[in-house]
């Protein structure tokens, strides 16, 4: 009877124990994420001062007053925009510059590590050095292009000069989780599939893409994650400008709460770029079914 109840017992304990490990986890979880994303949802159907004392129920007013500002709508457009061309792109580069180095050759550390080396520089360097390289008299671009142009003060070039920064900056990060994913392909089954005429697009195509698909869905989520939520260089570089050409949803948000204290618009776009992630993520997961192959 005793031995049996110590069965029982580690039975119990070892349903529940995967919940332990994750409980510290989940607690930080609820603590720094869940926690303030319902308090800036309750927050966003209220009335608050520049204190952020609740003065007064308002419902969906300040979603009505959100959606009636044409700087938001612009915000929505370009962040939109920021994704569309900065995730895809990134991740293609990072593909390729893994496929490139894929084969091991004496020389090959060093071009590794400068495939991976804009992951180790932070925002700041960054935005610095391609303020240098953008400057429209002495910059390396306008001097090799022979050209003129003011890349961050017009707001035709703005936007565009913010996502090449981003794609540099994605590509490092990209290059480190592809070159991992391509170097632990089975050389057998690769092989395999010459042998069977697999050859070149046809071995990229059908064979690599297939198996590297699992970390490609990652990256994925992570950039367009990362691109939705991030200001770093709209901040640093131009502020939002000009005329919000370079104006993002989390810069908005930053521009009302930090600089205008205006908590009403800003609990409400918090909430509404929360829930805009979360669709553009729910439709990048619909490609786990389809296109992810695990092995």
């Amino acid at each position: 009877m005793k031995d049996s109840g110590k069965v029982k017992e580690r039975k119990g304990f070892r349903k529940i124990e995967p919940f332990l490990y994750l409980t510290p986890a989940l607690v930080l979880l609820a603590t720094f994420v869940y926690y303030p994303f319902l308090k800036n949802t309750v927050l966003s159907l209220f009335i608050v001062d520049k204190y952020r004392n609740v003065k007064e129920f308002a419902g969906i007013m300040n979603y009505l007053k959100l959606f009636q500002d044409e700087k938001f709508i612009q915000a929505i457009g370009n962040t939109l925009i920021y994704v569309v061309t900065t995730v895809p792109i990134s991740i293609i580069v990072g593909f390729a510059l893994a496929l490139l180095a894929r084969k091991r050759y004496k020389c090959s550390t060093g071009y590794e590590a400068l495939f991976a080396l804009t992951m180790a520089t932070s925002a700041s360097v960054i935005a610095m050095i391609f303020q240098l390289a953008y400057n429209p008299s002495m910059g390396v671009i306008n001097k090799a292009l022979g050209i003129s142009i003011n890349w961050l003060s017009d707001p035709k070039t703005a936007l565009l000069s913010l996502i090449v920064i981003q794609i540099w900056h994605n590509i490092g990060f990209n290059f480190i989780f592809m070159f991992s994913a391509i170097r632990g392909l089975s050389e057998e089954v690769l092989e395999s599939a010459k042998i069977d005429g697999a050859v070149k697009m046809s071995l990229l195509v059908k064979i690599i893409i297939p198996l590297v698909s699992p970390t490609m869905l990652f990256l994925l989520i992570k950039d367009i994650a990362y691109a939705m939520t991030t200001a770093s260089f709209t901040l640093i570089l131009t502020g939002g400008g000009p005329s919000g050409a370079t104006e993002t949803m989390v810069s908005y948000i930053y521009g009302k709460a930090i600089t205008g204290t205006n908590y009403n618009a800003a609990f409400a776009a918090t909430t509404v770029c929360f829930m805009l992630s979360a669709v553009i993520l729910v439709l990048s997961l619909v490609l786990e079914k389809k296109k992810v192959t695990y092995n």
